[in-house]
């Protein structure tokens, strides 16, 4: 089988890279592309996936428009050129006019309910569409749902195995207690209108977790001044080593909170949107506690992670959980395979 995959994120690149591996032991053949960001690019060199550059995509809504006829076009000359059988992806958007003109089967996948209009892009294109079952909507009669959480296609022990060796190399003691800071930039089409921790409540949750620990800060766009100095400066795959050993995550990004949760690290998040596998953390396993935007939540938020932090028994407590939900849940690489594999026989036998 040839299959056509889109990147349009890192996370992506995680989520289908032992997927890539695995097919291609079996025979089947990959065409990658991806858009041109700096850790999407970094990941996709280490762990060894060729892939076209899709370019990096546009900064306002008329640039993002532009890009987005431009890269469907793209990418039908590109499908033209390689005679896929099947186009897959995490629901970026441009695979669905490809396979359409081609007549092509399109299969994607999605954890995230806060991307609407992008659903308008894909969804009339879309032969099948895959989601969690914590996934909180319903996409029709094409939507199937799985027991399982996206990041378990490469956090599940069968690929995922940390690497103490972190700890060295970031000067952390044995047992230390420490935290991640994670800020995002706001910028994605979802994200139009919303907002995370302001400036003042980012150097007061840094000031008030250093009470209890070390800090460490990724993130996306700029810090404040006094804060600079504490970004995190680490290869983009060794940063699931450090999340597995930290004491505490506090961050605006979903992927992140959702990884740390299934590490055993407990997640502080913080957003105006109500995503389901977070929800699905918080009420069943304790892992995530789920704040707003507005002042009171970022207090309240701020007040929560110190006192993770601070909390003797908080990571113990948290590795049982996550253990709980690496029992309850499936590999979710070899559900895409055998599923991705069934599918393309039933089309082979019709």
């Amino acid at each position: 089988m040839r299959i056509m995959l889109d990147i349009g994120h890192p996370a992506h690149v995680h989520y289908f890279r032992n997927f890539i591996r695995i097919m291609e032991s079996r025979g089947h053949r990959f065409l990658v592309t991806a858009r041109d960001r700096e850790h999407v690019k970094g990941l996709l060199h280490y762990y060894g996936i060729p892939y076209e550059n899709r370019g990096e995509g546009g900064k306002s809504l008329p640039g993002k428009i532009w890009y987005l006829v431009g890269t469907a076009w793209e990418q039908y000359r590109r499908a033209r050129k390689f005679k896929p059988d099947l186009f897959v992806d995490f629901s970026t958007i441009y695979s669905g006019p490809a396979a359409r003109i081609t007549g092509k089967p399109y299969i994607t996948f999605t954890d995230t309910e806060n991307t609407r209009i992008y659903r308008r892009f894909i969804d009339p294109f879309c032969k099948k569409v895959y989601t969690p079952l914590c996934f909180k909507m319903d996409l029709g009669s094409h939507h199937h749902r799985f027991n399982g959480l996206m990041e378990l296609a490469y956090l599940h022990p069968d690929y995922f195995e940390p690497d103490p060796s972190i700890l060295e190399e970031m000067k952390i003691k044995p047992e230390e207690r420490f935290a991640i800071v994670r800020f995002v930039d706001w910028m994605a089409v979802h994200d139009r209108g919303k907002h995370g921790f302001s400036d003042r409540r980012k150097v007061e949750l840094v000031r008030a977790l250093e009470r209890y620990g070390r800090v460490f800060i990724s993130s996306e766009g700029p810090l404040p001044d006094e804060l600079e100095a504490q970004r995190l400066r680490l290869a983009s795959h060794k940063i699931h080593h450090l999340l597995f050993f930290a004491t505490v995550l506090v961050g605006e990004g979903a992927t992140m909170t959702t990884e740390a949760a299934i590490l055993g690290t407990p997640a502080v998040y913080l957003s105006d949107f109500r995503l389901g596998n977070l929800l699905y953390l918080e009420n069943n396993y304790g892992l995530v506690l789920n704040y707003g935007t507005t002042e009171k939540d970022q207090a309240m938020a701020l007040k929560s992670a110190a006192t993770l932090l601070g909390r003797p028994g908080t990571k113990s407590n948290a590795a049982r959980q996550s253990m709980k939900i690496l029992e309850d849940h499936i590999d979710v690489t070899r559900f895409m395979v055998e599923t991705i594999e069934q599918f393309d026989a039933n089309v082979r036998k019709n």
